[in-house]
């Protein structure tokens, strides 16, 4: 296990799909810059930034910054599964007819059956992303390193949301985290 108990970086380093960067790099320009070069790269990798810093605010963060953890068609399959069949068994709900005869029924129930897990799991206790939890004068967002990735954005953002897309053709995919 890596020193950030983390199991997304586990499959990245076990899959040698990571690099891992020791130097202070800022949040402002520096650190999305370098991941920017890297997502240009044929056989890129993800990124951990291990020494994070606000070189306007003389501050250096505790946590580590991951970037491009979708960085190729391996990773992707790692943590999503193979493309390919995903897109088959979507296409065939999509194109589902009802079903004649118990036999077909029985077939269907059972595809329709692992729909169960195309929803979120409710917890009944905290999740992992609640390890550490600041609250009152802890919380605030100037503790965790928020990235400025162009010169023109109006300030630091947090994004969310990865998009997979791909082409009309089939030839080209895509995974984009876009502001929400």
């Amino acid at each position: 296990m890596n020193k950030y108990n983390n199991k997304t970086i586990e499959i990245l380093e076990r899959n040698n799909l990571l690099r891992v960067i020791h130097e202070p790099l800022d949040i402002y320009l520096e650190i999305p810059h370098v991941a920017y070069i890297e997502t240009k790269k044929e056989k890129s990798k993800a990124l951990l930034f291990t020494n994070v810093v606000d070189k306007k605010k003389n501050k250096k963060f505790d946590t580590p910054v991951l970037m491009n953890v979708f960085c190729n068609e391996k990773a992707i399959e790692l943590f999503i599964g193979n493309l390919k069949e995903i897109e088959n068994e979507i296409s065939s709900l999509l194109k589902m007819e009802p079903a004649e005869g118990f036999s077909n029924k029985i077939k269907m129930f059972g595809k329709l059956f692992n729909l169960k897990y195309a929803f979120p799991k409710k917890l009944k206790k905290r999740g992992v992303c609640q390890e550490v939890i600041h609250l009152g004068q802890e919380a605030k967002t100037s503790n965790i390193p928020v990235l400025t990735t162009w010169e023109q954005d109006a300030g630091a953002f947090i994004t969310m949301g990865q998009v997979y897309t791909k082409s009309l053709n089939g030839k080209m995919s895509n995974v984009g985290m876009y502001r929400l």
